[in-house]
């Protein structure tokens, strides 16, 4: 087994590829424990909104906590194994690329989960639907 270098530039995007992905998952924890506590557990919550405004369909509290977290999770880890398949000693082209978009899209996940669910509390919290 080859000795990587720390300072090498593609382990190092590797590397902070999976920081990114597992940082945007901690953070997409966190947002769904604050809003279970402002959702009451019998609750139904808004899974689309429609362009009006009004919720397309609904979930249980569950669902809809852990709908966004688990799809960045399954794809994420999908990412993950592609990237880190290759040889040790070698990061190629293609695992750097991937490196990039695991950070891009643990971004994008967590902003649109923060979204959903901000969304989601304020349509709870109008006096018409309590």
């Amino acid at each position: 087994m080859a000795t990587v270098n720390p300072l090498d530039l593609s382990h190092f995007l590797l590397w902070t590829g999976d920081l990114c992905f597992v940082a945007g998952l901690v953070l997409m924890s966190l947002i769904s424990a604050t809003a279970a506590v402002r959702i009451d557990p019998d609750a139904r919550v808004p899974m689309q909104f429609g362009p009006h405004g009004k919720p397309t369909w609904l979930a249980s509290r569950r669902l809809a906590l852990l709908f966004a977290p688990s799809c960045a999770a399954v794809s994420g880890l999908l990412l993950t194994y592609l990237a880190h398949r290759g040889p040790d000693e070698a990061v190629t082209q293609a695992a750097q690329s991937l490196a990039l978009v695991r950070a891009l899209m643990a971004f994008i996940f967590v902003v649109v989960h923060m979204l959903h669910l901000a969304f989601a509390l304020k349509w709870l919290n109008r006096d018409t639907h309590r």
